[in-house]
């Protein structure tokens, strides 16, 4: 009978030696550590928003908002590579906590923008202030390749384009 090959025992690597977790089939593969750095990255934010009580998925939108003043969802979506329909539910989520304020367009009844309130600027800037310390410990982690991975990211993005 042939001896089954012998499979990685998870309990036995350390905590610090994270490349042993990952599986061969995935070392090289750029999507991979992308997607796990972003995992990551938004896991802290998140632990972070959470200790304030806060939604760290409504920064990026409720900031898009701050600087744009009032974008219909479609403009939204584009601006912050979400898609329109995840988008929606979340657009819900801050017209009922008061953060956003939907305003129909004259025009054309079935479409609208929306906007910030008074209150959405306020968590907005609670938000930020988190999203500063944390882009400072990821500016301490990547160090001074932090132009060389944004230019990366960026070209990555400008490739594959956000849809």
């Amino acid at each position: 009978m042939a001896k089954a090959s012998a499979k990685p025992k998870l309990d036995l690597v350390k905590r610090d030696d994270s490349n042993a977790l990952i599986p061969e089939a995935f070392r090289n593969v750029l999507g991979y550590h992308l997607r796990v750095a972003q995992e990551a990255s938004f896991q802290a934010f998140s632990a972070a928003a959470d200790k304030a009580d806060l939604k760290p998925g409504w920064y990026s939108i409720l900031t898009i908002l701050a600087e744009y003043g009032e974008l219909t969802p479609s403009d939204l979506s584009r601006v912050c590579g979400r898609d329109r329909s995840t988008l929606t539910a979340t657009l819900k989520g801050l017209s009922i906590r008061g953060l956003i304020e939907r305003h129909q367009n004259p025009e054309d009844q079935r479409s609208y923008s929306v906007r910030l309130t008074e209150e959405g600027r306020k968590m907005q800037r609670r938000l930020h202030a988190i999203a500063h310390q944390h882009d400072q410990r990821l500016d301490e982690i990547v160090g001074a390749d932090k132009d060389v991975v944004i230019a990366v990211l960026a070209r990555i993005v400008n490739a594959l384009g956000t849809s």
